[in-house]
């Protein structure tokens, strides 16, 4: 009996296992193939040719080597047979701390339809950090956009139009596609937008972002998709979360969109390493293949009513599912009624008592209490031990998928341990428990976040279907000796949760990782007839469970060695000051082997008291050669005074590759200030008045701010120029240049008018 009954407790386990090998396989992204046509085919061997010459070097907005890939776009798409134009302004923005603005220049290509009058925008940004050459953000993107023009010149002409739209300033601040959306002549052509993203070196190519009453689109989208990752409670989180991509301006506008993203290998997100040599040439491919069948699915297809109420969707086994938020409530609604039924009758057929069900929600409160205790106190002292110095800018770190798998054996371990202490619960009251606590996140998510209820609804109303099946036939006392009742049960919970945990551990900070095992602690207590299986299988299992973690958490330890492989976060740049004929390093990370030799542990200061730029940072600070910089030319026009104000009106003509420019007025004196064609109101909170520009007009551009009272009024400006020489040809290589202001080189200087 004991040998059959740990059989079938392998059995079950292995089926489980392998939905959720199927599951995450589905989400590889695929390979190119070699035996292809390319003429009908995306080709990612031709979209790295143009990668190559769009990703050699950091092109950040405002600098010549982002000149330079603007001009090769021009070029290419000329060559494709396309008219390409340049839309060029300078926008700029107010923030409650600042204003930004920034010298745009989107390009803009146009491909014909054979006449409906409707168009589609596809999109995505050219420019870099500066500390990087921007392989995957974006011209993965960029290059998938060109590869997918080739195959599209070569094919059927389609019906809409295709406005292909590589925008610049991304990186500053979606200023391109601010520029675009306000001011483009063809901004209201546009049908519905499709963007393309990165935020990593590798993983598929995910659609992650949609706009409101997204139901036609998803639905499209879902038909055309080729390997199609998704899931709407991605979407919803992005809608609550502080990140921003293009897509999020053409939201703004009400313009129904898609936007794909890949995100593994985030170490590599806004390095020198998100370059050719780190990228996964299969993420190309798969942004690609999404953009080339979007274009050639949405490209025919009537755009007249692309808005319908929003969807609910996910993957399922390769598939995408999807159903009107309308279902939502009613669903919700069923499965409640539904639990209500299975718990009166189970507990009148005797299968569980409601002690029992309380005791066993207090069997899983503890495991999640305990499972989430263990693992932030295990990544606190892993963190302050080692992982911290393997942690970067962006919050990614080296190895986190070692973090998180030993997380999840230390959360089922735990789990087990805990659940076995509570011997008076039995597997049809722990079940009805978890069912219970689900049905409680099912509600929460129905009314506050429903995009997300699917992840809960379908577990639920199959586990419950099922229940409520084996209690009708009284068959209560057999269900842990039937496989196929138990491998049903485990198929949605997991094929749902599985891929889902794994998006979640790849776009959330390890140090978020421990509260995600309230999901693992909630799915152990759904599948309980399988946990309870897993340990009947010995003592040994949770024992094992712990020792596994401890050895995947001993190769991280031994892996924490930064390298030319594995570099780490070095900070510093160069401030000259003109005025005072004093020269200073910088840095904003206490200094480590190499940056010592400049800046001290003890000299510290702000950014704010170094340059005009409002950045509430401590910094390092050290005494440097003064070094013979111009700073970039600033024309005063005129100075007027009239009704107790002063109006100064200045003109930056820009310098030698200058690329960004900073200004600010102390003392709260700064009413109004217009900058080009755009003017604003400054608002009492700023009492300093803060403006940064990227880039600088090749005609100039006018800047006139309105000063309250007619007393003389200092004016400190800086400029930014990128790469200092010294830093980047003397920093070793196990250092990586991430971070605000790294190697770069600033000229101060103070005016009074």
């Amino acid at each position: 009996m004991k040998k059959r009954r740990n059989i079938n407790t392998i059995l079950v386990i292995s089926i489980a296992f392998l939905f959720a090998f199927i599951s995450l396989y589905a989400m590889i992204p695929p390979s190119p193939d070699k035996n292809a046509d390319f003429v009908k085919n995306f080709s990612a061997d031709r979209a790295l040719h143009h990668l190559k010459n769009i990703a050699n070097t950091a092109h950040p907005s405002g600098s010549i080597e982002n000149e330079k890939v603007r001009n090769y776009l021009v070029e290419q798409l000329r060559v494709l047979g396309l008219k390409p134009e340049i839309e060029h302004s300078n926008h700029a923005s107010l923030y409650p701390k600042m204003i930004t603005g920034g010298d745009m220049y989107n390009v803009i290509a146009k491909l014909e339809g054979s006449g409906s009058g409707h168009a589609i925008m596809m999109s995505a940004h050219y420019d870099s950090v500066q500390q990087g050459p921007g392989a995957s953000d974006d011209g993965a993107g960029v290059a998938a956009l060109l590869e997918t023009i080739r195959v599209l010149k070569s094919a059927p002409t389609l019906k809409n139009d295709i406005y292909f739209v590589f925008t610049d300033g991304e990186e500053q601040g979606l200023m391109g596609a601010k520029e675009f959306w306000t001011e483009s002549k063809h901004k209201q052509k546009i049908n519905m937008i499709i963007n393309f993203e990165a935020r990593g070196t590798s993983g598929p190519s995910i659609m992650f972002q949609t706009s409101k009453e997204n139901g036609w689109i998803v639905r499209e989208f879902a038909k055309a998709a080729p390997n199609p990752v998704t899931s709407s409670l991605l979407g919803s989180l992005f809608e609550i979360m502080p990140n921003d991509s293009d897509l999020t301006v053409s939201n703004e506008n009400k313009i129904p969109g898609l936007n794909f993203a890949y995100g593994d290998g985030w170490t590599g997100y806004h390095t020198p390493n998100d370059n050719i040599q780190h990228l996964d040439i299969r993420s190309l491919e798969h942004q690609g293949r999404n953009a080339l069948e979007m274009a050639k699915h949405f490209g025919q297809l009537d755009l007249s009513h692309t808005k319908q109420e929003n969807a609910v969707y996910f993957n399922f086994f390769g598939l995408v599912i999807s159903y009107s938020y309308y279902w939502v409530y009613p669903l919700t609604s069923f499965i409640v009624f539904l639990f209500a039924m299975v718990t009166i009758i189970a507990v009148k057929k005797n299968a569980a008592t409601y002690k029992g069900f309380g005791i066993s929600l207090l069997a899983i409160f503890s495991a999640i209490v305990a499972s989430i205790l263990a693992t932030v106190l295990i990544w606190m002292g892993v963190n302050a031990l080692w992982a911290e110095k393997m942690t970067l800018f962006s919050g990614a770190i080296y190895d986190s998928s070692l973090y998180q798998s030993a997380f999840l054996l230390l959360t089922v371990a735990v789990s087990l341990f805990i659940w076995k202490k509570f011997r008076s619960i039995n597997t049809w009251e722990m079940t009805l428990a978890a069912i219970f606590l689900g049905v409680i996140f099912l509600l929460l998510l129905t009314q506050f976040l429903p995009g997300a209820s699917y992840l809960f609804a379908w577990p639920l109303l199959a586990s419950l279907l099922i229940l409520g099946w084996v209690v009708w036939k009284d068959k209560t006392e057999s269900i842990a000796d039937q496989p196929l009742i138990l491998t049903l049960m485990s198929c949605l919970p997991v094929v749902l949760f599985v891929p889902l945990l794994k998006l979640l551990f790849t776009f959330f900070p390890v140090s978020l990782a421990p509260y995600l095992m309230l999901l693992v602690v909630w799915l152990l207590a759904l599948l309980f007839m399988h946990s309870k299986l897993l340990y009947q299988l010995g003592r040994w299992v949770p024992h094992t469970l712990v020792g596994m973690a401890i050895i995947v958490l001993a190769i991280s330890f031994f892996q924490a060695n930064p390298g030319s492989d594995r570099p780490i976060d070095s900070n510093l740049f160069y401030v000259v000051d003109q005025d005072k004929k004093q020269a200073k390093w910088v840095s904003l990370e206490p200094p480590d082997k190499w940056t010592e030799q400049y800046v001290t542990a003890t000299n510290k200061s702000n950014i704010k008291e170094i340059l005009p730029f409002n950045y509430d940072k401590e910094a390092w600070v050290g005494t440097a050669l003064v070094r013979n910089y111009e700073m970039a030319k600033i024309k005063l026009v005129k100075t007027e005074k009239k009704q107790g104000k002063k109006f100064i009106h200045l003109r930056y003509l820009g310098g030698n590759d200058i690329q960004n420019m900073y200004v600010s007025v102390p003392g709260g004196r700064v009413q109004k200030v217009t900058i080009g064609k755009e003017s604003f109101v400054i608002p009492k909170t700023m009492q300093t008045f803060y403006y940064k520009q990227t880039g600088i007009p090749k005609k100039g551009l006018d800047l006139i701010l309105e000063i309250k009272g007619e007393k003389p009024v200092e004016f400190t400006f800086a400029s930014e120029q990128h790469p200092d020489p010294e830093i980047r040809s003397k920093r070793p290589s196990r250092w990586i240049s991430t971070g605000i202001f790294d190697e770069s080189i600033f000229i101060t200087d103070r005016v009074t008018y």
